[in-house]
């Protein structure tokens, strides 16, 4: 009787440590299996002078163990059909770069393939400014009124009036959509760190999007810099 106690006690065990590992592989399978969400920062900026287009790209983890955390898996990130170049910190960290002169295009497709090969595809927008129209001469004391050629802001855009005078000086004043039109007031106040004399002036139009695409957080902010304006300011 103790030989038969003794043999179905092992035998209980066995079983136990059987379905025990069969939970633990299959508990493995799947945290293998689960994908993460992660946090893609996007940011497209346009040049009008020159046609320079670049993008940048980070990707990290965005689950509570490691948010923040960049992910150093590859990817193969491509913007409107060209591939991003993976750049690897010493650190370890990976990020991916386009750089090149590009014809402009106010719209782009993102394309994330994972190591698996599955490929996330993602639209963003870059509105743009077709011309700038302003006066060849500024009062200081007075602001103007520029007006530009394009739609009005919606509510994820804004225009940045950027004026660059001597020694670096600098001054900029931000308009923030939504608006019902394409003129821009420049506040005399937005002008009290500049100096009379000649000065190059430039809007950048921004988007800002945040968009969730399957297990991918896309959070775009692009940039669209019209050509440079000669003008002068005077007292």
């Amino acid at each position: 009787e103790k030989m038969s106690n003794r043999n179905n006690n092992i035998r209980t065990s066995i079983t136990l440590i059987a379905v025990c590992m069969t939970l633990l592989i299959g508990c493995k399978k799947k945290e293998t299996e689960i994908q993460y969400p992660r946090n893609v920062d996007f940011y497209i900026r346009y040049l009008s002078d020159g046609n320079q287009f670049k993008s940048l790209c980070k990707v990290s983890f965005a689950d509570s163990l490691a948010v923040g955390e960049t992910d150093t898996t590859n990817y193969n990130i491509t913007i409107g059909g060209k591939d991003m170049k993976q750049l690897v910190a010493p650190s370890g960290n990976k990020n991916y770069s386009l750089q090149t002169n590009l014809p402009y295009n106010s719209d782009y497709t993102i394309n994330i393939a994972n190591p698996q090969g599955k490929i996330i595809t993602q639209a963003t927008k870059l509105p743009g400014i077709d011309s700038v129209k302003t006066e060849k001469e500024i009062s200081l004391s007075k602001g103007t009124t520029i007006e530009y050629s394009g739609k009005p802001l919606s509510a994820d855009e804004t225009i940045i009036i950027m004026i660059i005078g001597k020694g670096s000086k600098s001054s900029s004043s931000t308009i923030q959509g939504p608006t019902t039109d394409n003129r821009l007031l420049l506040k005399p106040e937005n002008l009290t760190m500049l100096e009379a004399g000649p000065v190059d002036l430039y809007l950048v139009r921004t988007f800002n999007q945040d968009a969730v695409n399957e297990n991918m957080n896309f959070y775009f902010r692009n940039e669209f810099f019209t050509k440079t304006y000669k003008i002068n300011l005077v007292k």
